[in-house]
């Protein structure tokens, strides 16, 4: 997920290339195009090693699933800057609506305004996010930046529906958001349909959060773990409930690369103090 749901320009790939060329120095054994499930699967892992530790990060994009939002002009934050990174050749469409407040919203929309810049010879994107302005979650820097390049916010806005006619995308109908949280604090928005906005666009991408395929644990490990909020529980040092298994990351914690590192120190520190007192009481 650095190299494929981190834009270049943030996270360069020669600074990542040489990180892994470090660990790769130390020893490690990295084995790529490799799918848990089809080649192997976690028993396979168990049976072969001391310890095993889930760290594959959220790689799938939720989608709103507003009416239209399975058009084939709605498009997911996290595979389109996947599909970036493999350099694959994307159209950009002259007008383009990002739904989001994150930091990926605003990845996916730089990263289109740049393509737009070289096809079209200008910018035409929008991020249209349901917080307002002082609460949005990206980090202030990428607003600005992304203000910079031509991208345009608008705050305070949901998404209501995709408007479709005859097979073509018209554009965004996004609804006046008047709150995000109850009282108790849970996401639950409340809106005003009688305020409703068209938003004329050509392609919608989506970026309201990620989550992680576990598909590859199996029926039997998903049911034997615990869980918390849809994600692996772990303790403090990134132990599941499964005493051979430890998990770290954003598939934990969430999108985070600095504290995804750390917790992945932890974890490796964890496992190598467990399997030492393991193999000190067998001798």
């Amino acid at each position: 997920m650095m190299r494929y749901g981190i834009p270049e320009y943030r996270l360069p790939y020669d600074r990542l290339d040489a990180d892994i060329e470090v660990i790769r120095k130390a020893g490690v054994e990295i084995r790529c195009n490799t799918r848990l499930g089809e080649a192997e699967n976690l028993q396979d892992l168990r049976e072969r090693n001391d310890a095993v530790m889930l760290s594959t990060g959220l790689n799938l994009g939720r989608s709103t699933r507003i009416p239209g939002s399975d058009h084939p002009q709605v498009a997911s934050a996290v595979d389109l800057l996947a599909r970036i990174t493999l350099g694959e050749a994307i159209t950009a469409p002259r007008r383009i609506a990002v739904i989001g407040g994150g930091n990926v919203a605003f990845d996916i929309a730089r990263s289109m305004a740049r393509l737009q810049r070289r096809q079209h010879g200008e910018v035409n994107v929008t991020v249209l996010a349901l917080e307002e302005r002082d609460a949005m979650l990206a980090d202030e820097a990428e607003v600005i930046e992304s203000a910079d390049e031509g991208v345009a916010l608008v705050n305070g806005r949901g998404p209501k529906q995709v408007k479709i006619d005859d097979g073509r995308m018209i554009g965004l109908e996004t609804v006046n958001c008047l709150s995000i949280f109850d009282e108790d604090g849970r996401f639950h928005p409340k809106y005003d349909e009688n305020d409703v906005i068209l938003h004329e666009v050509d392609m919608v991408i989506e970026a309201i959060g990620q989550m992680s395929d576990t598909s590859w644990l199996g029926e039997e490990l998903t049911e034997a773990l615990e869980w918390q909020r849809g994600r692996i529980a772990v303790d403090d040092e990134g132990r599941t409930s499964e005493s051979w298994l430890w998990a770290a990351g954003d598939l934990v914690r969430g999108p985070d690369v600095i504290h995804a590192v750390a917790a992945g120190h932890k974890a490796a520190s964890s496992i190598h103090r467990v399997i030492g007192a393991e193999k000190g009481a067998s001798q």
